[in-house]
């Protein structure tokens, strides 16, 4: 602390800390600087000297453990000053504490004020980029690298080595210590017309660090023809059959005259593949196999989801995998894959046709609908009706069974009830969640909010209903209004 005044820090990592003299009288200054700097950055301190009584030298310092010392300001003054310096970070290899020291130093005045700020080593990015992700034999790879700091702003370095393998690893061309003097560096190779078939990188090497881009070589031509796969991307495990559609089109749009054939597996789980299978139901055999002479074919399968294979159904993905084959009469073939995500809800629980507000000690009536996974109703299903929080509901009562439409109805006392009604129907005697891969019905859920007496500090809700039949002239016309509290 100086002797005459006295100063106040505050500092956080995020923000800036500053000093602050609340002497009465006398010279006062402040401070303020980042809590964190970038070694080798740009960075701003800004610095105020308020009610100097003489000439007063004010020096500001960065200094290290090791006793180097960067002045970074040097001002005298025996008038108010505000100002902002910047300053280049000095360079560190690691992240480093350094002491920031403030001295303000006149004939009758002296303070000195030390705080910590911590440098920290952001090290620059390097990107590698190739023109396209696949190569002919022959053709030409392009391709880019640029370092970045800490800002996304390119940065300057020494590229020490820069190589293309081959598929086995060997080296068919480098660069060595390229600079791209803080812009985008472009290269480019000429594949050979006997290059090998496979995936090729781009290596770049930065003293230890190496950066790596793939790329494949690869004999190819353009497809004449598109596949298309129609079909559900969600099955019900108690779905018997599931409809999919494989459309062929040139990419001029006709139709591709041709034969299809399309599997349907269900594969297994890649962490359970080591274990002893059924040599019946080995990995890879389709469910279904299916092979037709036309541009567009649908089919409808029935791979019996709840019962397939005589597998363990922890050796089997909740996946359905389609492959749809498509072959012209040349002989060019085109294949596409969809993966289809199986449910284990067989169906769903709903309410309908139930209030929503009730009045203290009234009966509440209501019905819910039980339908199937293909919204079909559920006739003759016992169904049950519960009340209060999901994890600690009790049973209502027991609901008549559905009727042909899947409808049942209810009707129940509020006297014994207090405050909001949440209401639950389900399928079983008891509430609660489903099993782990077991097939359910998914509970219907309802709230009946109790109506309660307005007061001065209850907020109310008004809403606007209009009706659309014309208004004959001349005429008294009644018109309701509905004020929910």
């Amino acid at each position: 602390m100086g002797r005459p005044g006295i100063q106040m820090w505050t500092w956080t990592r995020c923000g800036f800390f500053s000093c602050v003299g609340r002497a009465l009288a006398g010279p006062q200054y402040m401070v303020a600087i980042p809590a964190t700097l970038e070694a080798g950055a740009e960075a701003k301190f800004c610095a105020s000297l308020l009610q100097p009584n003489e000439t007063l030298v004010m020096t500001v310092t960065l200094k290290s453990s090791e006793a180097d010392a960067t002045t970074l300001l040097t001002r005298t003054s025996n008038t108010e000053f505000h100002m902002c310096t910047e300053f280049e970070v000095p360079l560190r290899p690691t992240e480093e504490v350094q002491n920031f020291e403030v001295e303000v130093r006149g004939n009758t005045f002296y303070s000195k004020e030390v705080q910590k700020v911590l440098i920290e080593v952001y090290h620059p990015k390097t990107f590698v980029q190739t023109d396209k992700p696949i190569y002919l034999p022959g053709q030409t790879v392009h391709f880019r690298v640029i370092t970045l700091d800490s800002k996304l702003r390119p940065a300057n370095g020494l590229y020490n080595i820069i190589e293309i393998a081959d598929p086995n690893n060997n080296r068919i061309g480098q660069w060595l210590n390229q600079t791209a003097n803080s812009k985008i560096l472009q290269l480019s190779y000429d594949l050979n017309s006997e290059a090998r078939i496979g995936m090729y990188q781009v290596i770049v090497t930065i003293g230890l660090e190496k950066i790596h881009h793939n790329f494949k070589v690869e004999k190819y031509v353009l497809p004449k023809f598109d596949v298309k796969i129609n079909a559900s991307s969600e099955v019900s495990i108690d779905q018997e059959e599931i409809k999919a559609e494989v459309c062929a089109t040139y990419t001029f749009g006709q139709a591709v005259p041709g034969s299809v054939e399309v599997e349907m597996c269900r594969p297994l789980n890649n962490y359970y593949r080591r274990s002893p299978i059924n040599p019946s139901d080995l990995q890879g055999i389709p469910d279904v196999v299916a092979t037709r002479r036309q541009s567009r074919w649908t089919t409808k399968a029935a791979p019996h989801l709840s019962s397939q294979c005589q597998l363990s159904q922890k050796v089997l993905q909740d996946d359905l995998q389609i492959r749809a084959k498509v072959e012209e009469g040349t002989g060019i073939s085109r294949q596409q894959d969809q993966r289809i995500t199986i449910s284990y809800i067989v169906g769903k629980l709903s309410f309908t046709d139930t209030p929503k507000i009730y009045d203290e000690g009234s009966n509440v009536e209501g019905k819910v609908q039980a339908v199937h996974y293909n919204n079909t109703p559920i006739p003759n299903m016992p169904l049950y009706l519960f009340e209060g929080e999901r994890r600690s509901s009790h049973r209502l009562q027991n609901l008549t069974t559905t009727n042909n439409n899947g409808v049942a109805t209810f009707s129940f006392s509020t006297v014994e009830l207090n405050g909001d009604i949440q209401l639950h129907v389900g399928s079983l005697p008891t509430y609660g969640y489903p099993g782990y891969r077991t097939p359910y019905y998914e509970a219907g859920d309802h709230t009946v909010l109790l109506v309660r007496l307005s007061t001065p500090h209850t907020q109310t809700v008004s809403s606007l209903k209009l009706n659309n039949n014309p208004l004959p002239c001349d005429t008294e016309e009644k018109f309701t209004i509905n004020t929910l509290w």
